[in-house]
């Protein structure tokens, strides 16, 4: 059976985590039966749905790598509903009242969904009652415009939010009253929050764009909604590949899988360590732009090599792209306000001088020779001469050259800063009054 799979969201917000991790289990299975994953914009309530919400949903599949093989919108295909409604209508299984077409359900029936994930789930005919599946509008209906595509675009496997699993009685009928066979169907639990209630937008930012505002990797989210309710052994951090080799609908769990965002941080902050720090630089320029003084023209002169090492020597300690951002700020800053860090806790007339002294032979090195290995021989070989070493004047440079008590290597760090603001600040620390 050539697997076919789509996801089929309604255009009526941004994507949120929930359908990303649906899109992302149907792309998974698809790519790892080499079948077909299809995008289907269920935008027939004219009412909700928006152009901007369509862009949304496609920039966020886009962003997370999800590509589809076809595209369909719903109000592009209202001709197929028409003929699929008047051949029920003409069967009897449909009637017409105020103006709509109700789905008549028969007595005394079992419906039997055999669910890939849930297991057998049976409904009476008797606690269902008829629906509308064309409004009085004209427009066709949810549940009788989705078993309709699905069929016409030969759909082997239905896979969704369980909030679905109560619609799945009402599509097995039509496919009955049509003699079609229904595909296969599996029905994923829902995601909670950490206080085990829905995920909604009480529990934060929960659409996809918004992570990715926030800085989190593509890798790092569908790694993350991937071992939601998934699981291959004890891995926890997949390459998309391992996904789509490993993914199975035997190993999506029947429990509901929690929301943990300090889980998603974990996570994207593997793929930051994982990832090619020159990948990495293109991906963190704009929140360079967002979180520090730079100018796009001042970052466009920047040696490309200089940003990959302070990217590669910041990730560690940095979660997210934004988070690495702002704590770079100390590189592109004009000027510190020392008023704001606790450098008089490590200021002392001795250390002071020292650090005036360094700054007066730093000067003297050429911006071709201003790197971390020169830095780290210069400051030794001074500090030699005058019987120190250097625990005598690290802490106070560190804090005077960044405002911060950690940071990289200080000599990593001299070199990220770059030679003229390196001696004007450890110049003005010389300058500065110790208590």
């Amino acid at each position: 059976m050539t697997v076919r799979v789509r996801f089929a969201p309604s255009p009526t917000g941004h994507l949120h985590v929930g359908g990303a991790r649906t899109a992302l289990f149907n792309w998974l299975f698809a790519r790892g039966k080499d079948g077909d994953f299809i995008l289907r914009i269920e935008d027939t309530d004219q009412t909700r749905s928006t152009e901007e919400s369509i862009d949304q949903i496609k920039e966020s599949l886009s962003w997370m790598g999800l590509t589809w093989d076809e595209y369909y919108r719903q109000t592009e295909r209202s001709g197929k509903y028409e003929e699929k409604a008047e051949l029920l209508l003409n069967k009897e299984r449909v009637y017409e009242q105020e103006g709509a077409l109700w789905f008549r359900i028969p007595d005394g029936e079992s419906v039997l969904i055999d669910d890939l994930v849930l297991g057998k789930v049976n409904y009476e005919t008797e606690d269902l009652k008829d629906f509308v599946i064309r409004r009085s509008d004209g427009t066709f209906t949810y549940n009788f415009a989705c078993t309709i595509d699905d069929s016409e675009m030969d759909i082997s496997h239905v896979m969704r939010g369980d909030d679905h699993l109560n619609n799945t009685p009402k599509q097995v009928l039509v496919y009955e009253a049509l003699d079609i066979d229904p595909p296969k169907f599996a029905h994923f639990p829902m995601i909670l929050g950490e206080d085990h209630k829905r995920l909604s937008k009480r529990h934060g930012a929960t659409s996809v764009l918004n992570y990715r505002r926030k800085g989190i990797l593509p890798e790092g989210l569908m790694n993350f909604l991937a071992r939601l309710g998934w699981s291959h052994g004890d891995q926890e951090i997949f390459s998309p590949r391992e996904l789509i080799e490993y993914f199975s609908l035997e190993a999506v769990g029947e429990s509901s899988a929690v929301f943990d965002e300090e889980k998603l941080l974990w996570i994207n902050h593997q793929w930051m360590k994982r990832k090619d720090p020159e990948e990495l630089v293109n991906s963190l320029t704009k929140f360079l732009l967002e979180e520090t003084p730079v100018s796009e023209v001042q970052l466009n002169k920047l040696d490309n090599t200089r940003l990959t090492k302070l990217t590669d020597h910041l990730r560690e300690r940095n979660k997210t792209l934004r988070q690495l951002a702002k704590s770079s700020d100390f590189v592109f800053s004009r000027e510190l306000d020392y008023d704001d860090t606790p450098i008089k806790e490590y200021l002392t007339e001795e250390n002071g001088e020292l650090v005036g002294e360094l700054a007066t032979r730093l000067e003297k090195l050429s911006e071709e020779n201003f790197q971390s290995e020169k830095l780290e021989e210069i400051t030794r070989d001074f500090l030699a001469s005058r019987n120190k070493d250097l625990g005598d004047i690290a802490q106070v440079c560190r804090v005077g050259l960044t405002g911060r008590e950690v940071s990289p290597g200080l000599f990593v760090t001299m070199e990220l800063i770059g030679k003229d603001k390196v001696t004007n600040r450890l110049s003005r620390v010389a300058a500065i009054t110790p208590t």
